[in-house]
């Protein structure tokens, strides 16, 4: 009897145990539920909004998707990204009379040329090029801002296209650390970098005109060349005599009215 009552009270106590720990673990299980239903609604959420947002490029599989924000403080009218060893900037990504108003995101897509990243150098095949992206922005005043930089590959998600100090620059967060990275000071030394190298053109211009100019003074007030005179001889031509031609003198008969010599009596 004692041994029946002891096992009916340590099947009891495990029963307790049992039902404690299903207890302890039904807490658990909901929060991960929970967390799963709210990560799937901003999933939901994220892929609604981008339905209304804007689309600027072409979706493919090779395709860079990111969200771009306008918080330049202007509307935005065309939008070009070339890489750094392409001297032009290609076609307007931008459909004809879009408009990216300030403050609004856009779904941007941009699809690389193939090789983009690295092309090989023309005098050594071995050597391999690491290239950026640049980007072109033209606003709806008419004013252009370029970004010497744009890193397609480490923006996690969204971007915010910046302007200030003249400079355009991105806001994002990185894929690599997770930490939030400007390249504001990035854009300004290049700017500070392009300016120095136009001032420097146009001193080489101001100098290569100078030098031309004074090489035209020089020509200009240049001494003569002499030349030598060339001393020609006169040719000497003989006189040619001519002999004057003899006109004999013509005998006249005298006068019969004139005195004779005889006694000067005239003879009838």
């Amino acid at each position: 009897m004692k041994k029946a009552a002891l096992c009916l009270l340590v099947a009891l106590c495990l029963g307790g145990v049992i039902t404690g720990c299903g207890k302890k673990e039904e807490p658990a299980k909901k929060t991960e539920e929970k967390a799963e239903t709210e990560e799937t609604k901003k999933k939901e959420t994220k892929e609604e909004a981008k339905e209304e947002y804007m689309v600027i490029g072409n979706k493919n599989a090779d395709a860079f998707e990111i969200l771009l924000k306008n918080s330049t403080g202007k509307d935005i009218t065309a939008i070009a990204v070339r890489t750094s060893d392409k001297a032009e900037y290609p076609a307007n990504m931008m459909k004809s009379g879009e408009t990216l108003k300030n403050g609004k995101t856009a779904v941007f897509f941009y699809t690389p040329e193939k090789g983009a990243g690295s092309t090989q150098s023309a005098v050594n095949t071995d050597k391999q090029i690491n290239v950026t992206y640049h980007m072109q922005v033209t606003l709806a005043d008419g004013g252009v801002i370029e970004l010497s930089s744009f890193g397609f590959e480490d923006v996690k998600e969204e971007a915010e296209l910046c302007y200030e100090e003249n400079v355009g620059y991105i806001k994002y967060v990185s894929k690599t650390s997770g930490d939030a990275v400007s390249t504001k000071e990035q854009e300004l030394g290049a700017k500070a970098q392009r300016e120095a190298a136009q001032q420097a053109a146009q001193d080489a211009a101001v100098q290569q005109t100078v030098q031309e100019e004074t090489q035209q003074e020089v020509e200009s007030y240049a001494e003569p060349e002499y030349t030598e005179p060339v001393y020609t001889e006169p040719e000497y031509t003989e006189p040619s005599y001519t002999e004057p031609e003899y006109i004999a003198p013509v005998e006249q008969a005298p006068s019969q009215e004139s005195e004779s010599c005889l006694g000067g009596v005239a003879i009838n």
